[in-house]
């Protein structure tokens, strides 16, 4: 039986992995932040779970419990723009901190193991329109997209000088029932206040993203896992499908019903880039493809936001 480390694996990506590899047969454990109980954690696929930072006594503790992992999804880190910007210090702590000590656990104590990083489409930066292949340069704007960026180059000289076998996985806007945070997440929380009043957004509504539903995203990652060696390939984690956020917008309002609407203030954050959209070539030759459409995903979140207040 194969054994997966899963990283930030009571986060909203890192439980449907695990849930995932589990599926798959795999013996899933799983290290983070927060208390689980067992019956709790194993209802997403766990077999054990480690409350506590990424430092090396929690790592070797984990390995007492489990063994040595044959793969290590690595989705701890920082994973929002703007609490980037109000507490840079601790994301760069969550990212670049976290990361290098557990490269260095890696290299010391489970050196065959694969290794497969979630990292974020920010490392782009404000990118020409249009889709953005894995060769583009970096130019990230936040902080949280510095940081992303320190993360791959940490694991790429790991691979380069020590012989880890690794892989990363941009990320661009995941997003699905359970995320309490970004766009759909915010929306159904004004809805819910507007009653049948318009609710503003910031930016102009024709800013470009390309959506991914967390099932996907947790496929693709399963599938990233053949691409782990001593060159660190980078795989784009996106649909290659631009949307605008006007149109998720009009898809979530749809969804809630009612006669709500929503304006935009034509004030955009700064940094924020008019089209953030993958390249998908790479993803589809792993034999990536979509699951889920963006209609379907997006009734999905707003039905279980509905539920859950």
């Amino acid at each position: 039986m194969t054994t997966i480390w899963i990283t930030g694996g009571k986060g909203f990506i890192g439980r449907h992995l695990a849930r995932l590899a589990s599926v798959h047969g795999n013996r899933v454990c799983g290290i983070g932040h927060g208390l689980w109980p067992a019956e709790e954690a194993g209802k997403w696929g766990y077999a054990n779970w480690c409350n506590g930072e990424i430092e090396a006594v929690n790592l070797s503790q984990l390995a007492q419990v489990s063994g040595l992992p044959d793969i290590v999804y690595h989705l701890a880190g920082g994973s929002s723009v703007g609490a980037s910007f109000q507490h840079p210090r601790a994301d760069f702590c969550r990212s670049v901190e976290s990361t290098s000590r557990l490269l260095e656990w890696w290299r010391l104590n489970a050196p065959d193991a694969r290794i497969v990083s979630a990292s974020s489409a920010a490392v782009y930066g404000v990118a020409p329109a249009g889709p953005i292949p894995e060769h583009a340069a970096l130019s990230p704007y936040s902080p949280y997209g510095s940081h992303k960026a320190m993360m791959e180059s940490l694991c790429r000289t790991y691979a380069e000088n020590f012989g880890l076998h690794v892989a990363i996985v941009r990320m661009f806007s995941v997003y699905g029932a359970g995320l309490e945070k970004q766009l759909v997440w915010d929306l159904c929380g004004k809805l819910a206040v507007a009653g049948n009043s318009s609710v503003v957004l910031g930016g102009t509504g024709r800013e470009l993203r390309d959506w991914m539903h967390v099932s996907d995203a947790a496929a693709l990652l399963w599938l990233a896992r053949a691409q782990c060696d001593g060159s660190c390939p980078v795989v784009n984690g996106g649909t290659g499908i631009a949307t605008s956020i006007r149109e998720v917008a009009r898809m979530v309002c749809e969804a809630w019903g009612g006669g709500a609407g929503v304006e935009f203030s034509g004030i955009a954050r700064a940094g924020d880039p008019p089209c953030l959209v993958a390249d998908c070539t790479r993803a589809i030759q792993l034999g990536f493809k979509p699951g889920v459409m963006l209609g379907e995903g997006i009734r999905e979140a707003v039905s279980w936001f509905k539920a859950r207040k």
